[in-house]
């Protein structure tokens, strides 16, 4: 692919392309071949992120360090690339809350509550308050489970706990 033809791809096409040439390289016959390939993918992604660890080093020793990198994670693509190498400057907890507080507005006036109950490495839990709200709860799951995963793609899953004690406090009145 033509350096031009990359520059107008999307994130979202060169992440599936990626995987499509993963695929492609699993599935090479030779197997000294397709383990020195994987060796110089692991070589070069060592390298870039030694070399964005570093600059990320500098960044946040200058004067102006913290609006800068404040900057690059609300930049979609260089946020992905922090995360593809462990060096986004904010926690998974902060990045949840921090979406849940900017959606919780939009949430309340529909009669929901979300908040994060817990956020690891791999996986978070949120819960889920609906109050009286008739809204298919597949769709509520995947609109919340899109949201926090843009902020937190590193996640390997997010669990959503439905608390139906309000709604069903509300049916039996």
């Amino acid at each position: 692919m033509s350096g031009e033809a990359r520059e107008t791809e999307t994130l979202e096409q060169s992440l599936a392309r990626l995987e499509k040439l993963m695929a492609t390289l699993e599935s090479i016959a030779d197997a000294t071949g397709r383990e020195a390939a994987r060796e110089l993918l692991a070589l070069v992604l060592d390298l870039h992120a030694r070399s964005l660890a570093r600059l990320s080093a500098l960044i946040a020793a200058s004067d102006d360090g913290a609006a800068i990198f404040e900057k690059i994670v609300e930049d979609r693509e260089l946020r992905a690339i922090l995360l593809l190498h462990g060096l986004h400057p904010h926690s998974v907890e902060r990045r949840l809350q921090e979406v849940i507080a900017r959606m919780q507005p939009q949430w309340r006036v529909r009669g929901l509550h979300v908040s994060l109950m817990s956020a690891g490495k791999a996986f978070a839990m949120v819960q889920l308050q609906r109050n009286g709200v008739a809204e298919p709860t597949d769709q509520l799951r995947l609109e919340i489970e899109n949201a926090l995963t843009d902020a937190a793609p590193d996640l390997d899953d997010i669990l959503i706990e439905m608390d139906m004690t309000a709604l069903y406090a509300e049916t039996a009145a």
